[in-house]
């Protein structure tokens, strides 16, 4: 019994190494990637249709691959410098290295086009500011609306407080008057300050869906 309890301890050790084994494998491949001039949008995979959505990679970069890459499809765009497309060999068993310099874009039209590019991703920059600020008059629309049907209740409860009474003169019931005047008055103003607030709201949203898309 003790000979078959080490036999299977034995096994599950075997297995936990070969995974740290294999885990160690997964990523045993680098490309280092820079270019001239630096500071290149890097895209990998397929070529993007557009260039509005800006990548989060610039050159130069490194790029940790696994053992079965054998090749990288690299795209490269900078403004005023022809947009790249290269399948980059790797060949080397661990590190890999390229240097890339770009050519200076001379095509008018191709220019041109850059420039748009950069102008919509501008306008898609002011886009996202202006849909998460309209989240700021929305939520004070909504404390506001609060605040309206509070101070209305309020008025209420002083309303139907006169309704009650039996004498209708003299300090309280003129108490009563004034606290329900204010507060009808007090629920009137918050809630023209809710209406606006929420018109302001969606305003910077349809701003934000022009400007974005």
């Amino acid at each position: 019994m003790r000979n078959w309890i080490q036999m299977i301890a034995l096994l599950i050790a075997l297995s936990s190494l070969e995974s740290l084994a294999a885990d160690s494998t997964a990523v045993s491949k680098s490309l280092r990637i820079s270019t001239w001039p630096a500071g290149a949008e890097v895209y990998l995979g397929d070529r993007p249709s557009n260039f509005i959505e800006a990548s989060e990679r610039h050159s130069p970069d490194s790029l940790s691959l696994t053992a079965e890459d054998s090749v990288v499809r690299v795209t490269f765009f900078k403004p005023g410098y022809v947009d790249t497309t290269l399948d980059i060999h790797l060949k080397a068993p661990s590190k890999n290295f390229v240097w890339i310099e770009l050519v200076e874009e001379t095509d008018l039209d191709r220019l041109e086009w850059q420039e748009t590019i950069l102008h919509k991703r501008e306008n898609k920059k002011i886009g996202k500011i202006l849909f998460y600020s309209g989240f700021g008059p929305l939520a004070l629309a909504g404390v506001f609306a609060g605040l309206a049907e509070y101070n209305f209740q309020i008025a209420d409860d002083s309303r139907q407080k006169m309704e009650k009474s039996v004498i209708r003169e003299g300090e309280h019931y003129q108490k009563l008057q004034d606290d329900f005047k204010d507060s009808r008055e007090s629920g009137k103003n918050f809630r023209t300050g809710a209406l606006v607030s929420l018109g302001a709201s969606v305003l910077l949203f349809a701003a934000a869906a022009v400007f974005y898309f």
